[in-house]
């Protein structure tokens, strides 16, 4: 790992516009991801974990967003890019796996039909034995030991765990720079999930390849991330490296999710997190979670700065010393 910034999105705030008025479903987030890090992004459902990956990616139509703030790639900003520029570099330095292979992957297009798309669009003057035996090595790389049954296979005539596999391969064939993983493996078994985590970690590491992992499981995180990022509401509210976030929380909110945790080795059983999360339409100024905070006093009424908790760590609560 190193100390350069290979993403930043500083104070990013996302507003759709919608037909009952506009709806801020980002909040000032500010996050970073260093060159080789992985970066896992966690929080409940709603809470803006994919919305912030779309919007690394520049998936939405800006017609139909209004956003502040800024997005950095390499020293770059993202949103002063042309939509032809975005393309470009989606898909070669910035790559996705999205959480659903089924849904990502067209049934009625083989896996190499499919394949050779993405292939044809990082060197468009590579031959066809070139292209399949390019195909051939990214399947054998994600541990698929027939990739020419793959290869002439269509998504639905494959199981998850391979569909997710070759999501994998896709993504991580032009050797990209940073890789966004959106929840994958989350509607396979666990088994399948961890053979998932240990591929993606494994081209990591051979490639160079940074990782933003989204996930609401935080007994995979504490294994793959090297820091975590913990978002409530729109808004990074804790962020911390992963030994340090686990052992000693600083925002309710992430104590609280820990605590929700089943875990074998304990007879407790987990304390749910009383309330619901605020509507977007109806999100107060101050801080998101004070209305389910035990910790709440009048003061979290007001704007909640993200602020310096010690070394590498932020967090977004005027009095995390009372989280014990």
């Amino acid at each position: 790992m190193t100390d350069t910034d290979l993403l930043a999105l500083s104070d990013l705030d996302l507003t759709f516009k919608t037909l009952d008025g506009p709806v801020d479903v980002l909040r000032g987030v500010s996050l970073r991801i260093r060159e080789h890090e992985r970066v896992a992004l966690v929080g409940e459902s709603g809470s803006g974990k994919s919305v912030t990956a779309r919007a690394i990616m520049g998936l939405f139509p800006r017609k139909r967003i209004r956003v502040a703030g800024d997005i950095t790639f390499a020293g770059k900003s993202l949103l002063g890019e042309s939509e032809a520029a975005l393309r470009r570099r989606r898909g070669r330095e910035i790559t996705m796996i999205f959480q659903d292979p089924m849904a990502a992957l067209n049934p009625v297009f083989t896996i190499r039909t499919q394949f050779r798309a993405i292939v044809d669009r990082l060197e468009q003057r590579m031959s066809d034995g070139e292209a399949e035996t390019r195909m051939q090595n990214a399947l054998a790389d994600v541990s698929i030991a027939d990739p020419e049954r793959v290869l002439s296979s269509y998504s639905f005539q494959l199981s998850g765990g391979l569909n997710q596999r070759v999501m994998i391969a896709m993504a991580l064939v032009s050797r990209p720079k940073l890789l966004i993983a959106d929840e994958p493996g989350t509607a396979l078994d666990v088994t399948v999930q961890q053979q998932t985590l240990h591929i993606m970690g494994r081209l990591s590491e051979s490639f160079g390849t940074a990782i933003l992992f989204i996930s609401h499981n935080l007994g995979v995180v504490r294994n793959f991330a090297d820091r975590v990022c913990v978002m409530y509401a729109g808004r990074i509210v804790e962020e911390a490296p992963t030994a340090e976030l686990f052992a000693d929380p600083r925002h309710p909110y992430t104590r609280a999710l820990l605590a929700s945790v089943p875990r074998l080795s304990s007879p407790d059983l987990p304390i749910p997190i009383e309330g619901s999360v605020p509507g977007m339409m109806d999100m107060p100024l101050g801080c998101a979670f004070a209305p389910r905070c035990p910790h709440a006093t009048d003061a979290c009424a007001a704007p909640v700065p993200f602020a310096k908790a010690g070394p590498d760590r932020r967090v977004a609560c005027i009095h995390p010393e009372k989280v014990t």
